[in-house]
């Protein structure tokens, strides 16, 4: 859900009232060197180089979106502890900007421009002048994109990958021109021929950011709860498995309770990494040798980006032969908040966490997990 909402809301504000617009003019500077006029009169473009300059003006589109990215990634480490609040912060401004957006409420300070007028020569188009061009444009925040750009961040900052967020928005944003450098003569026809849907686009833009803002806030309300939850019963500030009951991929309970006695491997995992493909062969032939543990894949339809149905769909098409516990509540997600994928939790044989390790490991480093957890008895 987040993932989309952010590609959709990078879509929007290329057609909003304050972009779309000026893609034509835009497009005039990128294609003043690839316009020829035939007899007739009738304008062609030279889709090659058009599309070529249209490349480096995304490029340079791109850069303070890589910025961005990289900024938000910077910051999570210190924000981590808080990331609950921030998202209720943060969902409740996204609310805000969203209201503003469809017009139900008018805040004056996101309106506010500021122009900066250059004196740029434009009858000759050159490859760094289309990037300078585009980086110069993804500055220009006017009012209508800049809450869909402030929402892209807030919910960049409470994810564990955050760069991808913004990212993700960015691709919204800017595959559009491409589209329109590889068909240049269509789309800015059609722009001008639908300038009318333009008062449509803000305001579902807006319901998109109500929509999530309020979707924001009920998932970090959750992981609060979950917090809490987790935490009763421990000892000496120790974290245990919680007391819950999950689903696996197929249709099975599964209760961790049950398996007191032994060690609990967790490898938390989704659908879309790379890495944790290539472990499974390694990782299914570890929990065959399991006399005193016992092994679980554990993947969030909340926190991956995937749906119940994907993580079935892909623990039968890979064979994996060892529960797949879907924790649809994120339940476990709250207790350990793994920061990437693969990652490998354990718990002793009374449900207490010993500790966890990042990225995909091979048979003789999962064996080695296991010695380890072995060490603390």
């Amino acid at each position: 859900m987040s993932l989309f909402s952010l590609f959709l809301e990078g879509i929007l504000s290329f057609l909003s009232p304050c972009v779309l617009p000026l893609v034509p003019l835009y497009m005039s500077y990128l294609s003043v060197n690839g316009r020829e006029t035939d007899e007739e009169g009738n304008v062609k473009y030279n889709t090659l180089r058009v599309f070529l300059m249209t490349v480096f003006f995304v490029l340079g589109i791109s850069v303070i979106f890589l910025i961005l990215a990289l900024s938000v990634n910077a910051i999570r480490p210190f924000i981590e502890d808080y990331k609950e609040v921030i998202a209720i912060v943060g969902g409740t401004l996204i609310i805000v900007f969203g209201l503003h957006e469809t017009g139900i409420i008018h805040i004056n300070v996101l309106d506010y421009e500021k122009r900066l007028n250059m004196d740029v020569d434009t009858s000759k188009m050159t490859y760094l002048k289309a990037f300078i061009l585009g980086f110069l444009f993804s500055f220009a925040w006017s009012p209508c994109i800049g809450p869909m750009l402030a929402s892209a961040i807030l919910i960049a900052s409470t994810q564990s990958y955050g760069a991808l967020y913004i990212l993700v928005y960015a691709l919204g944003l800017i595959i559009p021109f491409l589209i329109t450098g590889l068909a240049t003569s269509f789309v800015l026809n059609f722009i001008r021929n639908k300038k009318n849907v333009l008062k449509y686009v803000m305001v579902i833009a807006g319901v998109i950011m109500i929509i999530y803002g309020g979707y924001m806030i009920k998932e970090a309300a959750a992981e609060i709860k979950v917090r809490n939850t987790v935490s009763e019963g421990s000892e000496n500030d120790s974290i245990y498995l919680p007391k819950a009951v999950y689903t696996d991929q197929n249709g099975n309970t599964v209760d961790l309770d049950d398996y007191k006695g032994k060690y609990v491997v967790l490898n938390f995992t989704t659908t879309w990494c790379g890495y944790c493909e290539a472990e499974i062969p390694a990782y299914l032939e570890f929990a065959e040798k399991g006399e005193d543990y016992v092994c679980f894949y554990v993947m969030s339809p909340l926190t991956s980006g995937v749906s119940k149905d994907e993580i079935i769909g892909y623990a039968n098409a890979h064979e994996i032969n060892i529960p797949v516990i879907i924790d649809e509540d994120n339940v476990l997600y709250g207790l350990c908040d793994p920061g990437g994928y693969p990652t490998l939790f354990v718990a002793d044989k009374e449900g207490k966490m010993l500790g966890y390790i990042s990225g995909a490991l091979d048979g003789d480093g999962l064996d080695q997990v296991m010695e380890t957890a072995r060490s603390y008895e």
